[in-house]
């Protein structure tokens, strides 16, 4: 039980050194905030609270392991790299994708109180 207890200790450890260390990350979680705002504000239904925090989920967990991926390729090699520059470009076009899906989810599910 004590080592479950520190493996969460170690996560939350984690995720407070990506909030700390990464500028995309504060951003995302600033736009996290303001969805779940209007989410309040014009009261969106439980089904799409679900879709909205799974959207805030991927996007914020995707964020943490571009990070985790960044800060190990900076750990392998300090000077420039072509491999290691396609690594982290790779890995910010996924959070990239993520992100732009769920623009698009959001504006499908804010449109109709919006309009």
């Amino acid at each position: 039980m004590r080592r479950l207890l520190k493996s969460f200790v170690y996560a939350f450890h984690g995720i407070w050194s990506g909030i700390s260390g990464e500028r995309n990350l504060k951003v995302q979680i600033g736009v996290a905030l303001l969805v779940v705002g209007a989410g309040f504000y014009v009261q969106i239904t439980p089904e799409e609270w679900c879709i909205v925090c799974l959207c805030i989920g991927v996007v914020i967990g995707l964020e943490l392991m571009n990070s985790a991926i960044e800060e190990l390729v900076n750990m392998i090699t300090l000077e420039r790299n072509p491999q290691a520059g396609k690594i982290k470009d790779i890995a910010a076009g996924a959070v990239l994708v993520v992100s732009c899906m769920a623009v698009v989810v959001g504006i499908i599910i804010f449109r109709k109180y919006l309009l």
